[in-house]
């Protein structure tokens, strides 16, 4: 019988071990995610259905506590382009994130659908991405990030001469989660 309950111990004890690091945080729906991308992408030159990669920008808290810290790879999918054509139209990118890294593997999220649209002037819509970049940062920085979040959004000018989009490489797009994420 000594052996039964020894045996029967090292198994408790082995199945507790094995729900604490299965132990997961729950981020709700609504949480923001900022991301800077890894590559460039243009709404001449980049098809819906393509991937792209970034890195997680800022903590995500959940309950005061960071449960995605800044780095964490995430990767998106263009959903849809449209080019601007030679007269009228606007040209648009729209981009979801759709994974998120969790220790050695890829976790399936649903993200708010973004879309970068050439429709407002120019140097309106650089200055509504500064203040906007400004915000964001100093909402996931407490202040320290505000002037970092305005140069990320400043950086680059989106929209090239032939009316075309192009997000540059690194520059800082927000998704909001749209449902909840065990992480």
């Amino acid at each position: 019988m000594n052996r039964l309950a020894k045996i029967t111990g090292v198994l408790i004890l082995f199945t507790m071990v094995q729900q604490l690091t299965i132990a997961t945080n729950t981020i709700p729906p609504g949480t923001a995610v900022s991301i800077q991308l890894d590559r460039a992408l243009s709404s001449h030159g980049t098809q819906a259905g393509t991937q792209f990669g970034g890195t997680v920008d800022f903590d995500v808290l959940a309950d005061n506590k960071i449960i995605i810290p800044a780095g964490t790879r995430v990767m998106g999918q263009v959903t849809s382009t449209t080019t601007a054509g030679r007269l009228a139209g606007r040209a648009d990118i729209t981009v979801r994130l759709t994974k998120i890294q969790r220790g050695d593997e890829y976790v399936d999220i649903a993200s708010s659908a973004l879309v970068v649209s050439a429709s407002e002037g120019q140097g309106r819509r650089t200055a509504r991405n500064v203040a906007v970049g400004a915000g964001v940062g100093a909402v996931y920085n407490g202040g320290k990030g505000a002037g970092r979040g305005a140069a990320t959004m400043g950086a680059a000018s989106l929209l090239g001469g032939d009316g075309n989009i192009t997000i540059p490489k690194g520059y800082n797009l927000q998704f909001e989660l749209i449902q909840g994420l065990e992480y």
